[in-house]
């Protein structure tokens, strides 16, 4: 590969950085590689400008263990040949997809987005840059226009996303095959991408050359519109934001409350552009689709529940309206320690309480953490026992939270649920559970 150096970048490349304010000085960016030709071309990209705006810059990748998947030790090697950290991970798509019954690509854009939030959250990058190009931008349209229809206010693809920045949004793909051929750049070519039981294969080698070839359409034709389409959603999505912000009462990462009183004082149309939004901030990178969208105005107005993705719920009953995040049920023994289910981060603190009183030491090695189940007791000081759906209806606990409260199991009965003292005492240790995404 030629001397960076001598590497002339793309005029769009900076051009793209500043119409869109996508980097600033010190940010810390983590790279999002597949060793295709448009991400090693960002890359490369990335790393001409890095001096300029002193960036930080890691690459991720994750192995799908398709046929076409690039080697792991590869991507290492380009990381270590421009002094880059890299994430390289494994994960076997098909038994995710068919576990989460969804398709390959789609299983692939979530595993790879949800691994990428966890390293920037983890590690402390503000950006992660994609190389998607103009023509993503024109497939990932005509991919929404066939899946639920076309919205010209809601762009299916921005140059930036939260933290998520397209560099190369307005580039066209050619363009830096051209780039990549003129410097002698190796990439990797991903057989994957040319299985045209994909849809996004399709689209792109039947589909885009008929439209060009037939339509006399383009990418510069395209661009022009997409440009447009930006600018039209920006001022849309200030008005949005503004009603999303005047309707939530309580967010967190288990459940995000909504005014009911507000939101039905909207009309139909700004009822489900709320509350799509509020989904899209509740569950980033998650598909909502138009019928799904339709079910939850009517339950929104009539009063009931659906669940939206896995384990996701949107809940209207009486005055409260909220979207709901379940954490899977799960069983492990007492000890300190931090663990991940789908997505939620637990971490189980262990601590003496010398001066309230607290559980029993001895429990450590026998009791477990779990959460609640149909028939659980807690036994009160008294020795009697009761149900811990009474306990929770004495202490007015919210029917939102029962569920995902972490509660402490020895000898067949409930002696601690979080947030309240020990039903058990004797001894001077206390628990705490913390949870976040």
């Amino acid at each position: 590969m030629r001397n960076l150096e001598k590497l002339n970048l793309i005029p769009e490349f900076e051009e793209t950085i500043e119409t869109f304010n996508l980097i600033e000085k010190n940010d810390k960016i983590l790279i999002s590689y597949s060793g295709g030709p448009d991400s090693t071309f960002l890359t490369l990209s990335l790393l001409k400008i890095k001096e300029k705006y002193n960036l930080t810059l890691s690459i991720f990748y994750l192995n799908h263990r398709l046929p076409g998947s690039l080697d792991s030790r590869k991507v290492e090697e380009f990381a270590a040949n421009f002094g880059l950290k890299s994430y390289v991970y494994e994960e076997d798509i098909v038994k995710f997809s068919k576990e989460n019954k969804l398709n390959i690509e789609e299983a692939g854009r979530i595993k790879r987005y949800s691994l990428l939030e966890e390293i920037s959250l983890k590690d402390g990058y503000n950006k992660i840059a994609t190389a998607h190009t103009l023509n993503d931008a024109l497939e990932s349209y005509i991919i929404r226009f066939l899946r639920e229809g076309l919205s010209l206010l809601s762009p299916p693809i921005k140059p930036k996303f939260k933290k998520i920045i397209r560099p190369l949004i307005l580039i066209p793909r050619e363009k830096i095959l051209r780039f990549l051929k003129e410097n002698d750049i190796p990439y990797h070519l991903d057989i994957e991408n040319y299985d045209l039981r994909r849809t996004r294969n399709k689209i792109r080698h039947i589909l885009v050359p008929i439209l060009f070839r037939e339509f006399n359409y383009n990418l510069e034709k395209f661009k022009k519109f997409y440009l447009r389409a930006l600018e039209e959603s920006e001022f849309y999505e200030r008005k949005v934001k503004s009603e999303v912000k005047s309707v939530i009462e309580e967010e967190n990462p288990l459940y995000l409350k909504i005014n009911r009183e507000k939101i039905l004082k909207l009309d139909s149309f700004e009822k489900r552009e709320v509350l799509k939004n509020i989904y899209y901030d509740f569950c980033p990178e998650n598909e909502l689709t138009r019928e799904t969208l339709f079910k939850m105005e009517k339950i929104l107005e009539n009063g009931g529940k659906i669940e939206v993705r896995k384990n996701v719920y949107f809940i209207s009953k009486k005055n409260l309206v909220l979207f709901l995040r379940k954490i899977p049920y799960f069983e492990i023994p007492l000890k300190e320690g931090e663990f991940e289910i789908e997505g939620l981060k637990i971490k189980i603190k262990i601590s003496e309480d010398r001066e309230k009183g607290g559980l029993p030491r001895s429990l450590l090695s026998e009791a477990k953490l779990r959460l609640r189940k149909k028939g659980d007791f807690i036994e009160t000081e008294k020795g009697k026992k009761l149900k811990l759906k009474k306990f929770f209806e004495n202490k007015k606990v919210p029917f939102y939270l029962r569920d995902n409260l972490v509660v402490l199991e020895y000898k067949g009965n409930i002696v601690w649920v979080e947030g309240f003292e020990p039903f058990m005492k004797g001894g001077n240790i206390k628990i705490e559970v913390l949870k976040w995404i």
